[in-house]
């Protein structure tokens, strides 16, 4: 016989789950791209340095976004120490453990030393989270010779990034501004989100297999 506190659980999920069934499942999106620069024109010597800029279009910090960058290689060169004083922002880690930097602040910058081989190539995670008004958040990237001279480029800005990506849909492109920089997008990714309904349905059913069952139903 099933007992009253039985009873009245699975009844309980199966109401939340059948609500669950028709809630649609939340996608927390995302773009993946390896990045590499020619740096052959660089100095073989201790003093470049590549600055990692994530720029909150909102202004506020609201810190809705982040850039996760891995796997890095310098084609024969190395990485050096942080450039603590020209860091700042929602910034964490190195090029040789991985970095992450979240637009908690305004800007967000990660600055590091390097010494220059063939190249500088690394796995980039952007989140796409749009932010509201007209302006959206930006990541982007410079290099500086040892001289502290930034490669030049064609942007108009003046900044010399070498690449931006502007965050301004789900799935956003990449802008190169030199010929030195290859960009090979990986594709969107999208991360499902637990529904709520279903996570309390599952929470009810775990209930409801722990409840004693002192009394049957007549």
């Amino acid at each position: 016989m099933i007992n009253r506190n039985t009873f009245f659980w699975m009844s309980a999920c199966l109401v939340v789950l059948f609500l669950a069934a028709g809630q649609r499942i939340a996608f927390a999106s995302s773009i993946s791209e390896t990045v590499t620069v020619n740096t052959s024109g660089l100095p073989a010597t201790p003093g470049s340095e590549i600055f990692f800029i994530l720029t909150d279009g909102s202004g506020t910090g609201d810190a809705n976004n982040t850039a996760t960058l891995s796997a890095f290689t310098f084609g024969g060169g190395t990485a050096g120490a942080v450039d603590a004083v020209s860091s700042t922002g929602g910034v964490s880690g190195d090029m040789g453990s991985g970095v992450s930097i979240t637009d908690s602040g305004f800007p967000n910058i990660l600055a590091q030393y390097f010494t220059a081989g063939s190249s500088v190539s690394f796995g980039l995670n952007l989140t796409t989270n749009v932010d509201p008004g007209s302006i959206p958040d930006q990541f982007g990237f410079v290099i500086l010779d040892p001289g502290g001279n930034p490669i030049p480029t064609s942007d108009l800005t003046g900044s010399n990034y070498l690449a931006v990506i502007n965050i301004d849909s789900s799935n956003p492109s990449s802008v190169s501004y030199s010929d030195l920089v290859t960009i090979t997008p990986q594709g969107p990714v999208s991360t499902p989100e637990p529904a709520t309904l279903f996570l309390l349905a599952a929470g009810l059913a775990a209930i409801a297999l722990s409840t004693k069952r002192p009394t049957t139903l007549t």
